[in-house]
């Protein structure tokens, strides 16, 4: 059964204002002259839907915003989207059912992804993947999108006399034919999933088989010990370890007591005077920071006594001066009067001379006794840092000589057990070192067991995923031959109904999908172009919508979107009247079941056209354009001669 799909109306938001259209009816059809923009609003209607679509100039120039209101089987949304590069991964959505703004979806992976949405509405699941059909493909597949459901309802301009759905480029190929047996109901999720599963096992396996010929190539170039040789050397290597450890235990149990009553009182003797010398090289710094301190204080006393030295003579040098003008201001000191005894520049009463020298002698001889203090200390301090140091050396001197003792007693006592020890712990160290060398070899072995049993176990579950994929795809054989019975029946009528020259048989086959041309593949069919292709395309797709609305299995969205079916069929006139005879004849069909009561999809078909056969015209609804009112009727035309069309 189809599933609805109803493009209801698109609005586009320019500079000049807004231009909406809307498509009530089952068929409708974009009628006017090459230039007028239909392209573009076919185009715009695909980056409504989050699609990379092919923007005009016109659009990127005047056009702001897309804005899709559409019905996607129970639910409608209004989509917009920004024309700006750098804001169009964003979309707003609508909820038109619930009245309500939804968080805004995005063209991109992030989530919430546009995709998504549109792909949960449709009642389809938006994790499927489309892995490769070939038996040496590891790839999983890219993701089944939106708009690669919409490569089945949309069938441009550029593509409607060349190739369908992109069959013509083999990267799409596993997309093109995983959403043909979706839509048709000819897989599932779990099959799609399980050929994913496939192929990524058969990745795995090949990544687990290199490595191990690499690891096996490894070990054999190396001439690496081989696995049965590295156990038993590591048997080995721990029995000797063992052996040895209990050795050197007992040889140091046997050091112990080795040392003599006069041996232990060497070693006390020798602590002693290292404590002494340790003892004496502190008090050594200490003294030397004290002595310097000293040294300090002294120069200090020495400068103060200089200054008095210089205060006084200055004094005896001024007191002979008699001045005649101030030596601060210039001005003449002769003219005024000074009172007896006072000083003739400040007028200040004349000191008396003993009590002067008086006061400068107190302060210079206890300046002097701090001098002669400190000095004394000084002098003190270089004594016993010279005694110290002398203590010092002899306490040296000494432990040289209590160490050589020491180690004369104990080279004649304890030497030989010295050499057994060191024999015993460089035969432990040979036999670790052995072990670690071998058990490295085991790994190196065990590696190469893991990547072959894991590729062994990957190959039973690749096996196990194949006969699940056999056992899925056998239960739809059944509905698989019905489909394309039906398939095959439809074409070939609608293609005779249609009367395209040259054709005398079609059926579409069942393993590409595609049609076949009196019995050519249509990827080798003709020369591409031209109406008999666009008509055996356009067939194809008015097949698979009528054959999909006979079926409660199918998921084929009631809706085809074509531009320009009777411009690419060379304005053939009897074959463009029979193309939309057929169209007409399917939407008329499909009226009739829903009169009667039969519950299916109600289809929706628009068509971009130059110029329609007058007999069907008023089987439509049809908006014309013109140049003097193109499909943005808001921006001026600039004229057929500077039109620059899509694709050109």
């Amino acid at each position: 059964m189809t599933t609805t799909f109803r493009l209801d109306a698109v609005t586009l938001q320019t500079t000049e204002g807004e231009v909406r259209y809307t498509f009530p009816s089952d068929l409708s059809v974009l009628a006017g002259p090459t230039g007028v923009g239909k392209t573009t609003l076919l185009e715009l209607v695909k980056f409504g839907y989050g699609g990379e679509a092919e923007i005009a100039e016109v659009a990127r120039d005047y056009v702001v915003e897309v804005r899709i209101d559409t019905t996607l089987g129970d639910s409608r949304f209004r989509l917009a989207r920004t024309i700006d590069p750098s804001k169009r991964k964003t979309v707003r959505v609508i909820d038109l059912v619930a009245r309500e703004r939804l968080a805004d979806h995005y063209t991109t992976n992030a989530e919430p992804r546009l995709s998504s949405l549109l792909l949960s509405a449709l009642g389809l699941p938006d994790d499927m993947r489309a892995p490769s059909r070939t038996n040496v493909s590891r790839n999983t597949g890219s993701r089944i999108s939106f708009i690669d459901i919409f490569g089945f309802l949309y069938v441009p301009q550029r593509e409607i006399n060349r190739d369908i759905a992109h069959s013509d480029e083999s990267v799409r190929e596993p997309k093109r034919k995983a959403v043909f047996e979706l839509l048709f109901g000819l897989t599932d999720a779990d099959t799609l999933n399980q050929r994913s599963l496939i192929n990524e096992l058969q990745g795995k396996i090949d990544t687990a088989e290199i490595e191990a010929r690499n690891v096996a190539g490894f070990l054999a170039s190396s001439n690496t010990t081989t696995q049965e040789n590295a156990h038993s050397l590591v048997q080995e290597a721990r029995s000797v370890e063992a052996k040895t450890k209990v050795r050197i235990t007992e040889l140091r149990a046997a050091l112990d007591p080795v040392e003599d009553r006069k041996t232990s009182v060497l070693r006390d003797l020798l602590a002693d005077t290292e404590r002494t010398v340790a003892d004496c090289r502190s008090q050594v710094v200490a003294l030397q920071r004290r002595e310097r301190e000293y040294r300090v204080e002294l120069q200090q006393v020495q400068d103060d006594l200089d200054r008095l030295s210089r205060i006084s003579d200055a004094g005896h040098r001024l007191a002979d001066i008699e001045f005649e003008v101030c030596p601060r201001c210039v001005q003449s000191l002769a003219t005024r009067e000074v009172p007896t005894g006072a000083c003739r520049v400040c007028l200040q009463p004349d000191p008396a001379p003993a009590g002067t020298a008086e006061f400068d002698q107190y302060e210079s001889k206890q300046l002097r006794d701090q001098f002669n203090e400190i000095e004394s200390q000084l002098h003190a301090a270089s004594s016993q840092i010279e005694e110290t140091s002398n203590t010092e050396a002899t306490a040296v001197r000494r432990v040289a000589e209590l160490t050589a003792l020491i180690e004369s007693r104990t080279r004649e006592r304890i030497t030989p057990r010295l050499q057994a020890f060191a024999d015993l712990s460089e035969r432990l160290a040979e036999a670790r070192s052995l072990q670690r060398e071998m058990e490295g070899t085991l790994r190196q072995w065990d590696r190469l067991q893991d990547l072959e049993l894991a590729a062994r176990e990957l190959r039973s579950e690749r096996e196990n995923a194949k006969a699940e994929l056999q056992r899925l795809e056998e239960a739809l054989e059944e509905r698989r031959e019905q489909i394309f019975s039906d398939l095959n029946e439809e074409y070939g009528h609608t293609i005779s109904l249609l009367g395209v020259p040259g054709i005398t048989s079609a059926s579409i086959d069942s393993r590409t999908y595609l049609p076949v041309i009196n019995g050519t593949p249509w990827r080798k069919h003709g020369p591409r172009g031209g109406g008999i292709t666009t008509a055996a395309q356009t067939a194809y797709w008015a097949t698979l919508l009528a054959v999909a609305q006979k079926h409660s299995w199918t998921h084929y969205p009631a809706f085809l979107l074509v531009d320009s079916p009777r411009q690419s069929v060379n304005d053939s006139e009897a074959l463009s009247q029979a193309l939309y005879r057929r169209l007409v004849a399917l939407a008329d069909t499909n009226r009739e079941f829903s009169r009667i009561g039969v519950n299916r999809a109600k289809i929706q078909i628009i068509i971009a056209d130059n110029s329609l056969p007058t007999a069907y015209r008023s089987d439509y609804a049809q908006v014309d354009f013109s140049i003097e009112n193109p499909t943005v009727p808001t921006i001026r035309h600039p004229g057929p001669a500077k039109v620059k069309l899509l694709g050109s």
